[in-house]
């Protein structure tokens, strides 16, 4: 095998020292200033070494298992050659990875392929990575991997918006706390002042009185000590005397008199504080002012979605017709998202699948259903189910390199709307209307007969992970339907802004954004608790059909039945 990077020569030029056309220097040294000749070539580290660097080399644990060239194998120059995997192994953290098997897609190091793959068709990696970069599986590698670094960086952002978020609500709950408390303390100053005036001007009231009474008596005493006097001033007057007894004696009749009344009005009414049950079992009991409720959502950035607020923005526009095959204008019944390059469409009517790339704005590939295709769901990274109502099947559709069917599965025909959670596919048929739920082979785990509320249940989505309810829409009925995990329904959507609705989206804080044929330029939006029927405007569409939110859910893609594109969105 020729060695990437080595000078060419003619095959019958010697590999000894007198036919190399230069001087090899060492590198090492080479940087330190010295000018000694390579002795030998380290293909794992793709550096030229003397005797002495040679043998330091050997010694150092993290070197001494490199691959080693004397003078006589090693190449004449660096330049061009090829670059050595320097790789460690994650099990035998010394040893480098330059092994490959191709039974089991694994890369290792010596001892792993000893170990693990002795049996395998195993080769160096050397001489399998030329032109790897190229290749289609690279390609999607790398595909793979900017994906998942938007929807990290996307989840990122939206810890760091709920950061935000989670303080903003502790400040607003202190904030509202504090109020009631202030709000309970006036309530409770103005009580208590309520109260204390109340008491204050019952017992002025009394008070007032029994002075009155007192003056009375101290009038009457007076009086009393006034006549005590006289008598004791004439004592040796026998005629003053009796006339002075005379007189008082009809002074203490009438004086009698006057202490009984008075002394009949001396009497106070007596009050007691009664505290509050209430506040009291607020108190003894130990209750809280109010309470904090906890409500689980999960991290979303179409929280804004349930909103009034959502602001749409046309950025481009995808031509799906297929010059070369399609005998018809497409019906885009149903859409994935399969990578952030890569959106995956079902033509009902051109009966097929269609990849298209966003950033080259074409088809890339077509697949054909033998049949009418309608509803796509993913099921795992990579493989997505298709009905196909015509025939009564669902196609499953392999997407890690182009599309490609994988297998099919037989169901009732009119099979329409399909969606897939933790196991079960919800399927749902025309003709008559109904619900199946079933296993990942086709297994029916439930049947709803589903005729009396929905004529035409053309989409079906599940309500959230739990698989306990889910949602179909019925373009007839102008209403979705929401079902409960035993089939009943459990609530009717229904509004004058909801006419003729067809494929629908569950987003993850559960609102739900309808396609609704017969009304242009708009959206319908069905927010989660309330269930209020909101308007989305979207410039350019006439008639929506179809949609799909993409993964960091900042791009919307529309299917308008009206033309042969696919118009894409930017949702703020």
């Amino acid at each position: 095998m020729e060695v990437s990077g080595r000078k060419e020569w003619d095959d019958n030029h010697s590999t000894s020292n007198q036919g190399r056309q230069r001087t090899v220097l060492c590198q090492p040294c080479e940087c330190d200033g010295d000018t000694i000749e390579a002795e030998a070539f380290c293909e794992t580290c793709n550096e030229f070494l003397c005797s002495s660097c040679l043998k330091a080399h050997r010694k150092l644990a993290i070197s001494k298992n490199h691959v080693i060239k004397s003078k006589n194998e090693m190449p004449i120059s660096k330049e061009k050659q090829k670059d050595p995997c320097t790789e460690l192994c994650s099990v035998h953290s010394t040893e480098i990875i330059n092994f490959y098997c191709e039974d089991h897609n694994y890369v290792g190091c010596g001892d792993c392929i000893v170990l693990s793959h002795k049996t395998c068709s195993v080769k160096l990696v050397n001489n399998v990575s030329d032109n790897y970069d190229a290749c289609e599986e690279f390609r999607q590698t790398k595909k793979k991997l900017e994906s998942l670094q938007r929807r990290i960086s996307s989840y990122q952002g939206i810890i760091v918006d709920s950061i935000k978020a989670a303080d903003e609500m502790r400040e607003k709950i202190m904030k509202d706390i504090h109020i009631f408390r202030q709000e309970i303390n006036e309530y409770l100053d103005n009580t208590e002042a309520d109260l204390l005036k109340r008491i204050d001007q019952l017992t002025s009231k009394q008070v007032s009185q029994l002075k009155h009474i007192q003056k009375e008596f101290e009038s009457m005493a007076t009086e009393m000590r006034e006549c005590q006097e006289k008598i004791n001033k004439n004592t040796n007057k026998i005629n003053q005397l009796f006339v002075i007894a005379k007189l008082t004696h009809e002074k203490i009749d009438a004086c009698q008199i006057s202490t009984e009344e008075l002394a009949s009005k001396c009497e106070i009414e007596t009050f007691d504080f009664v505290k509050s049950h209430y506040l009291e079992k607020l108190v003894t009991d130990k209750l809280h002012i109010g309470v904090i409720n906890a409500d689980k959502r999960k991290l979303s950035t179409l929280n804004k979605m349930s909103l009034k607020d959502v602001q749409t923005t046309l950025l481009k526009t995808l031509n799906v017709l297929s010059a070369v095959r399609d005998r018809t204008q497409s019906l885009i019944s149903g859409m994935a998202i399969i990578s952030c390059d890569e959106l995956l469409l079902v033509d009902c009517a051109n009966d097929c699948l269609k990849l298209i790339t966003l950033e080259k704005f074409k088809i890339v590939v077509t697949l054909n259903t033998n049949g009418k295709p309608w509803d796509i769901t993913a099921i795992i990274s990579g493989l997505f189910a298709v009905t196909v109502f015509t025939t009564g099947e669902i196609l499953f559709i392999n997407t890690s390199n182009g599309i490609s069917k994988s297998h099919s599965i037989k169901v009732r025909h009119d099979c329409r709307g399909i969606d897939y959670r933790n196991g079960v596919l919800a399927v749902s048929f025309d003709k008559p209307a109904c619900v199946q739920l079933l296993d990942i082979k086709g297994n029916i785990m439930k049947e709803f007969d589903i005729a009396k509320q929905c004529s035409f249940p053309h989409y079906i989505a599940f309500c959230n992970d739990d698989n306990k309810s889910f949602i179909v829409s019925c373009s007839c009925n102008d209403a979705l339907f929401e079902f409960g995990p035993d089939g009943k329904l459990k609530d009717k959507i229904k509004s004058n802004d909801i006419k003729s609705p067809e494929h629908f989206v569950v987003t993850h804080d559960r609102a739900i954004i309808v396609c609704c044929t017969s009304i242009s330029e708009r959206l319908i939006m069905i927010t989660p608790h309330t269930r209020e029927v909101l308007p989305i405007t979207v410039e350019d569409i006439k008639c929506p059909f179809c949609l799909a939110i993409s993964e960091d859910q900042t791009r919307m893609f529309i299917s308008d039945t009206s033309d042969r594109y696919i118009k894409v969105f930017s949702i703020k």
